[in-house]
């Protein structure tokens, strides 16, 4: 017998094929939760932490992505208040998806 097929006597055997993904998928719809709705003054102090965010800024958000709420932090890349989102680091967050917003340190500017 050569090698290669030795080896498949080896391999691990799934008896019960997909049930492990299965239950994964299970696990991660059971600890989804519900997009909580915003109160009118949650709504005034994001627009004011909108307002007052700058490109450069470092900023942390929580916000709410695929069932759950997450914690994003880095520097402000973009704010588009056409499309209505805010970039921080690498990814885009809608301002419907924003429950929080916190500036943790100002950028650096050129023109100060």
């Amino acid at each position: 017998m050569d090698r290669a097929d030795r080896a498949k006597q080896f391999a691990p055997f799934d008896a019960l094929r997909g049930l492990r993904e299965a239950l994964a998928e299970k696990e991660r719809e059971h600890e989804r939760q519900e997009r909580a709705l915003l109160s009118e003054e949650r709504q005034e102090e994001l627009s004011r932490a909108l307002a007052a965010l700058c490109v450069g800024d470092e900023a942390e958000a929580l916000c709410y992505e695929d069932g759950s709420y997450i914690r994003v932090r880095g520097r402000v890349a973009r704010i588009d208040v056409t499309f209505r989102f805010v970039q921080i680091g690498e990814g885009r967050i809608a301002f419907a998806d924003l429950f929080g917003l916190k500036l943790v340190r100002r950028g650096q500017r050129g023109d100060q």
